[in-house]
């Protein structure tokens, strides 16, 4: 089977939003997990079977969609575009961008939040973070990732869009998102709003939560608990919280975005026709 169209990035940009939309469309099938993952697994030659099984459901005709933002991770794009190249070489891309400062301050509430998952340590602060954590700033270059799409693809298979115009124009960009592949636009007249998986919906470790993980006694008892309940238990102990309040940027992160995002996001707000203003909040930085 072949993939016709990816949402392939950018990460923390709104594409679960975009990916709820777009399906719909009735000649779109979104999977239940719209992110399949499958084309940057190590051992995704053995994973056909699971990847026909998420599109299992498709009616004939329908475009079957792939929304994992992985695919132009720093982490596993050259992987993903070769092999993408390889099994779906008339494949479309749709790309949503927003503000790299949004962007980081998404991911820094997503690691916080995901910490338990994958086992470590969130730093509290954004500085530290970025550190540890440099995909928070690399998958934060547009321009940068999305040139390895362009190179193997070309510009032509690749749509770009914003999401502060999908808050501001949604009809308008669901059609030009329908026309670039080939579909009736009109039903975007009737899809209604959606924000999902929203920052203000994430959780962070308390600080008591953080030393009780660290402990040796109570650290063993807390991994006990599998990852995915951790928020529904630890919550209302007051040990887990919403990560609501804004994101403090400390003058090192404020450096570090200033050197390495600001000059990429200018050249991909000029390559795709927007005025150099349109992020203010990278430009404020």
């Amino acid at each position: 089977m072949q993939i016709d169209v990816f949402v392939a990035g950018f990460g923390k940009c709104g594409t679960t939003t975009l990916c709820a939309l777009l399906g719909r469309h009735p000649g779109i099938f979104v999977p239940e997990a719209k992110e399949t993952w499958f084309f940057c697994t190590p051992d995704y030659d053995s994973r056909w079977a699971e990847l026909h099984g998420h599109y299992a459901g498709h009616r004939p005709g329908q475009l079957l969609l792939d929304g994992t933002p992985q695919y132009s991770s720093y982490l596993s794009e050259d992987m993903c575009v070769e092999r993408i190249h390889e099994h779906c070489p008339g494949a479309r891309f749709i790309f949503i961008a927003r503000d790299p400062k949004k962007r980081i301050e998404s991911s820094f509430r997503e690691m916080h939040h995901s910490s338990p998952l994958f086992g470590f340590d969130t730093p509290y602060r954004l500085s530290d973070a970025l550190d540890m954590l440099p995909q928070m700033t690399k998958d934060s270059l547009y321009w940068e990732r999305i040139s390895k799409y362009r190179a193997v693809f070309g510009d032509q298979r690749i749509l770009v869009v914003f999401l502060e115009d999908l808050a501001r124009a949604r009809e308008s960009v669901l059609r030009a998102c329908f026309g670039f592949l080939g579909l009736d636009e009109s039903p975007a007249r009737d899809i209604p709003a959606a924000a999902l998986n929203a920052g203000e919906r994430k959780y962070i470790d308390t600080r008591v939560l953080r030393w009780l993980r660290n402990h040796e006694f109570s650290g063993q008892a807390i991994s006990l608990v599998p990852a995915r309940n951790q928020d529904r238990l630890l919550a209302p102990l007051g040990l887990r919280r919403h990560f609501r309040e804004a994101v403090h940027w400390d003058a090192r992160a404020r450096e570090l975005t200033r050197t390495e995002v600001s000059p990429d996001a200018a050249r991909f707000l000029r390559f795709y026709g927007k005025p150099a203003d349109f992020w203010p909040e990278i430009l404020a930085l």
